[in-house]
């Protein structure tokens, strides 16, 4: 492993060697390091001088990572606070607080989670004469991770009351596997609710279903639109009556006819769908996938923002009325 040099001053030795520490972001009891020079204190403050450390450190996958961060924020010309946690023994989470990284976030975290997967990629490099152990970054901007979590729990909490309520399967968007996680965790504390993932890579979705009436995939489809019109209390002519008298077997025989949907198999969160099963799956969803969109959409309201999220709602919404 690489070894590297940094002189660094301060009030104290201690004082001294806590800075470089925060710098590097290794632990201070993980450090080798050499006194310059001693601190002195002078008389009446007169003559005082500070501690001067030559700090010896290894060039770990953690450190790195900040470095790493570090450079993208000056070539972009970011202004922003770095700053490096130790969360177990081989996570390292990275804040950056700024108002300009605001950029490095992107439409529900995307931009945000590429720069963490580069991030990653760079702290596990290894260089021919180097043998780092593997570390785990988390990157975080603004403490936007933190926020998506409140609102992805509310929107899990709110998806699981309609279910009860109206007694059908509730599909989201596509997530990534962290995102799922958060809405696997809620769910499972409320009763009566369940969850299961399906789809593959990007496209893999959230179904929360009624636990009585098992697992099924939302359907979209709406039947005969004109069943609002049926009881409408219209007298109806007799000429028209007997047109529909006349079309009621063809219809009837028609509907025998058709081939019954194929049951929906229960695919459990980690499994992939062939390309075959995600298309019939997309068949009985009956919808084609919405376009991605490259620009964050403004929302009037955070009630408009959480249906956004529900890749059902809209069509739950006018079922309702």
């Amino acid at each position: 492993m690489m070894k590297q040099e940094m002189i660094i001053s301060g009030k104290t030795v201690d004082s001294a060697l806590a800075e470089a520490s925060e710098k590097l972001g290794i632990p201070a009891d993980k450090l080798t390091y050499e006194i310059v020079e001693q601190e002195k204190s002078g008389f009446l403050g007169i003559g005082s001088a500070p501690a001067k450390l030559k700090v010896i450190y290894s060039r770990e996958g953690a450190l790195v990572a900040k470095e790493f961060i570090d450079t993208l924020l000056r070539n972009m010309d970011i202004e922003a606070e770095v700053e490096m946690n130790v969360l177990k023994k081989s996570d390292r989470e990275i804040k950056v607080n700024g108002e300009a990284a605001g950029v490095l976030i992107g439409h529900h975290g995307d931009t945000l989670d590429a720069l963490q997967y580069l991030t990653n990629l760079a702290a596990n490099k290894r260089e021919e004469d180097e043998s780092r152990d593997y570390v785990h970054i988390t990157v975080d901007v603004e403490n936007y991770r933190g926020k998506r979590e409140q609102t992805l729990r509310a929107l899990a909490q709110r998806m699981a009351q309609r279910v009860k309520k109206y007694k059908k399967s509730v599909m989201l968007e596509p997530m990534p596997p962290y995102e799922r996680r958060i809405i696997h965790s809620e769910i499972q504390n409320i009763e009566g609710v369940s969850t299961n993932s399906i789809g593959s890579e990007n496209n893999r979705r959230v179904v929360v279903y009624l636990e009585s009436e098992g697992f099924s995939v939302p359907n979209r489809e709406r039947g005969d639109k004109n069943s609002s019109n049926r009881n409408d209390g219209r007298e109806k002519s007799a000429s028209s009556s007997k047109r529909k008298e006349k079309e009621r077997p063809a219809r009837s025989q028609k509907r025998k006819e058709q081939p019954q949907k194929p049951v929906t198999p229960k695919y459990n969160d980690g499994d992939d769908l062939t390309a075959e099963e995600l298309s019939d799956l997309i068949s009985t969803y009956g919808s084609k996938e919405r376009p991605q969109r490259e620009q964050p959409t403004k929302f009037k309201s955070f009630d408009d923002y959480i249906n956004s999220l529900v890749g059902s709602s809209d069509d739950n919404d006018s079922s309702d009325s």
